[in-house]
């Protein structure tokens, strides 16, 4: 038996023991079942009816209208239930849209929590879409200026559909936010990370600052992901290896970076453009050769996507799995060979780091057979070294092979400063990157 064989059997046992020993050791806190809270497509009247606005509301042709008739400074508030306020963790999308006149008049809705501190806030004059992620604490009783939020305010069309994405970890009191058009080729109006103060949602706040308009909300989707760190991963680091889909392409933030920012983790992004495991100029092996020698917590790497280009203009071929952990035994001529080395200098380097490959999603820009080759080796050799799959390709809907997946999910060049719509199938948009995110961060807390 070779010595690099003991090593990394050695290895794969100690890591089988550390994570049989922190199962057993670690209690979990008590929480809200996971799943759908709420989910609302305002097609009929609700019970309780106007989503439980007790003035201002009404369900009309497939939505909610709100702030309906109210006077200046005036509020209207719906109490979340129970099972809403006790989670950790909450992922919301809803969409909204005004009809709010002149540019004195403002309506908007706000997020809270128990005690009034603001969640998140979104607002519109005739020429402004405003969103406010801190501010003063609230008992919704009224709006008046005092008690606004602090605006951040971009030009907008007041006519047009808006959908929100919202990630509320009130462990952490971070919110991550996407404010964009409602529309298949939609446009970011805003996109990041933040502090909040709320501790829980409490409550959705109707409010009429000043003036008249009426607001409208549909497809109100509340959901708690089934595994949410809860904290678990605040302070710890992630290196990043890859390609364009880990680097971000022609934005600076993947879905390594928006899974860091959510997680408060310490992410140093190693991935190049163009990046393959198989034998090129740009093959992520290089990556980890120069990345730092001091050991993450977690290294996160993805391939496979030029590699199936390559592949398919026969540069290499994919390969077989080799009988054992020697790596004079890898055919480093091909992409199995190169991924069992990739993965054979990453334990080598930093022997109890916790490694996920990220398995990209279906993409409508590669050849769909060599795809499947490509998947079916590389789930191989990830069993057999013991890494950790976060499979956006298996169990995302992902799949850019429909044409309007490909339009919605992924990008080519940015608009306005962030990722457009319209890509070839391959560089997820940060709509697409929300299918990257869960998934990934489920791998990183799994044992």
């Amino acid at each position: 038996m070779s010595a690099d064989l003991r090593r990394i059997r050695r290895i794969l046992r100690f890591t089988t023991i550390a994570a049989v020993v922190v199962s057993v050791m670690t209690v979990p806190e008590a929480a809200a079942a996971a799943g759908v809270l709420v989910d609302e497509t305002f097609s009929a009247q609700t019970n309780p009816p106007n989503f439980g606005f007790p003035a201002g509301a009404a369900v009309s042709d497939g939505v909610l209208n709100v702030t309906k008739g109210m006077g200046n400074y005036t509020t209207s508030v719906k109490a979340f239930d129970a099972a809403v306020v006790g989670q950790r963790t909450l992922d919301l999308t809803f969409d909204w849209r005004t009809a709010v006149a002149g540019d004195e008049r403002k309506t908007g809705i706000e997020l809270r929590d128990s005690q009034g501190n603001l969640v998140f806030a979104l607002a519109g004059t005739a020429a402004e879409l405003r969103y406010g992620l801190t501010g003063p604490v609230s008992d919704s009783a009224s709006a008046p200026d005092s008690l606004n939020p602090a605006w951040t305010r971009i030009t907008y069309n007041r006519a047009t559909w808006y959908t929100v994405n919202l990630h509320l970890d009130f462990t952490l009191q971070r919110v991550q936010y996407l404010i964009a058009t409602k529309e298949t080729a939609s446009t970011v109006m805003a996109s990041g990370t933040a502090s909040m103060t709320g501790k829980n949602l409490a409550k959705l706040v109707a409010c009429n600052y000043y003036g008249t308009g009426v607001q409208s909300i549909d497809n109100f989707r509340l959901t708690a992901p089934a595994d949410a760190p809860n904290g678990r991963l605040r302070g710890k680091t992630m290196y990043a290896f890859g390609d364009s889909i880990v680097n971000g392409h022609t934005y600076s933030r993947s879905f390594a970076n928006l899974t860091a920012e959510r997680e408060l983790l310490n992410l140093t992004k190693y991935a190049v453009n163009g990046a393959t495991i198989g034998p090129s100029d740009k093959q992520i092996l290089t990556q980890v050769r120069n990345a730092a020698s001091r050991a993450p917590e977690y290294v996160v790497f993805n391939g496979g996507t030029n590699d199936a280009e390559l592949i398919y203009a026969n540069r290499y071929r994919v390969g077989t799995t080799a009988q054992g952990f020697d790596p004079a035994t890898f055919d480093r001529s091909t992409y199995a060979g190169s991924l069992e080395a990739t993965i054979h200098a990453m334990r080598t380097k930093w022997p109890i780091t916790h490694i996920v490959y990220v398995a990209v999603h279906k993409l409508g820009s590669r050849d769909w057979n060599t795809q499947l080759a490509i998947r079916s080796v590389t789930l191989q050799i990830c069993a057999k070294w013991g890494v950790t799959v976060a499979d956006v390709f298996g169990d995302s809907t992902l799949d850019t092979r429909n044409d309007g997946q490909r339009v919605a999910y992924t990008f080519n060049g940015l608009v306005n400063g962030y990722p457009g719509t319209g890509g070839t199938g391959t560089h997820p948009n940060l709509a697409g990157i929300g299918f990257y995110v869960p998934v990934l961060t489920s791998a990183l807390v799994r044992p």
